[in-house]
């Protein structure tokens, strides 16, 4: 059960990082955090191409996180009363109990 709110959790973080609208932010940032690497030489060369793949990550994470994330926990969303207390409110609620 709490996994999954982890899960989702962590596919909304990737999904902020992946997001459209801050790649031009974040992808010289990762840039220049992989420098010396092969990973930072191809950013630099298949940059739009990496804004593509970086954009269809970020519509599927965002995905996984919404479906995650809103998934009921069953013990949550459908608690089961006993059945004594079941008959006295359908008592209750049959002889017009009123409040004062």
């Amino acid at each position: 059960m709490i996994w999954q709110k982890i899960r989702g959790g962590l596919m909304i973080t990737f999904s902020v990082i992946t997001c459209p609208c801050h790649l031009p932010i974040v992808l010289p940032l990762l840039a220049a955090l992989l420098a010396g690497t092969p990973a930072a030489i191809l950013i630099a060369k298949y940059t739009g191409w990496v804004y593509g793949v970086m954009t269809v990550l970020f519509a599927l994470t965002l995905g996984l996180a919404l479906q995650w994330t809103n998934q009921p926990i069953a013990a949550e969303c459908d608690p089961q009363l006993p059945n004594s207390v079941n008959k006295t409110m359908m008592q209750i609620a049959s002889k017009g109990v009123k409040h004062e």
